[in-house]
């Protein structure tokens, strides 16, 4: 493909914009440079491609195409393309962002998790940046990115990682008040809350939220896996299941607005260093044996 001037850079490759020239179709092109990496990154990446060819699902951004020489220095890999940019900062542009949106893009990473874990998948570095729109369109597909740590899980063998439930029920509560359920000046008192599934549903930022979301979350934040939503009960909980990608004017009208989200979430990249900084403190508490570890089938 050709490769266009449009450079992203990541934490191991450059990713341009390219286009098939028989169709004039664009994609994005990872392109790594393996003569920097070492044999364990090298392997991560062949993991995560061996798992993306294994995965086909709309709200997964799809590997189209692998060029590797193993003579050479270079491997490029040709993802489909999102242009749409990031869930947060969406929210941010938006007038009007209700529990319900809250409520599709909850339901849709849910989706995509059981989908993986159908497939005997975890992706394990569930964070904001990697939920992505496909388009700008107001109606564009959320698209979940970055495979990187993902792994192969035999059937029956316990993830030893939290990996899924703590991903999603902190970004569940960040999208619906703006900030993260854990997060305290003190690293040492984080992790202590975190053990403890210690957070609460501060006023005035959850006045206006529903008791089936509060019920949600209560459900996906604990300790304790045999008390954790397994990935079918997900999307059974009675909160997602009359989840409404697209409700009518009136019934826009008649939902309480949550512009304090949008507001909260004026520094994206505070926000995103705090939710790191959480999800590593419960990894790092599931290591010393603090926490009990994720069964496959829960998420």
């Amino acid at each position: 493909p050709r490769v266009d001037s449009t450079t992203y850079v990541g934490n191991f490759s450059i990713v341009k914009e390219c286009k098939l020239k028989a169709t004039g179709e664009t994609f994005a092109v990872k392109c790594i440079k393996k003569a920097s990496l070492k044999k364990k990154d090298l392997a991560n990446i062949h993991r995560e491609m061996d798992i993306l060819f294994k995965l086909d699902h709309p709200n997964i951004v799809k590997l189209i195409d692998v060029f590797d020489n193993e003579a050479g220095d270079m491997c490029y890999l040709v993802m489909e393309l999102v242009t749409g940019g990031e869930l947060f900062d969406r929210i941010i542009a938006k007038d009007h962002y209700t529990e319900n949106e809250a409520k599709v893009v909850v339901r849709t990473v849910a989706s995509v998790l059981v989908y993986c874990h159908a497939q005997g998948i975890a992706h394990r570095d569930l964070k904001p940046e990697n939920l992505l729109y496909a388009t700008t369109a107001d109606n564009a597909t959320i698209k979940i990115a970055d495979f990187g740590f993902a792994i192969i899980a035999a059937e029956g063998v316990v993830m030893q990682t939290m990996c899924g439930t703590p991903g999603l029920g902190v970004i569940t509560y960040i999208l619906l008040c703006g900030f993260p359920p854990f997060y305290d000046e003190s690293s040492v008192q984080e992790m202590e809350k975190i053990r403890r599934a210690e957070y609460d549903f501060p006023s005035p930022y959850f006045d206006d939220i529903s008791d089936l979301a509060k019920d949600f979350i209560r459900k996906m934040l604990v300790v304790d896996v045999e008390s954790r939503l397994s990935a079918d009960d997900v999307l059974a909980h009675p909160w997602l299941v009359d989840a409404t990608a697209n409700p009518t004017q009136a019934e826009l009208d008649a939902m309480p607005q949550l512009r304090h989200v949008g507001t909260n979430l004026q520094n994206p990249g505070a926000i995103r260093a705090k939710f790191k900084r959480g999800i590593n403190a419960v990894m790092a508490l599931n290591k010393t044996g603090r926490l009990v570890a994720t069964k496959k089938g829960k998420v």
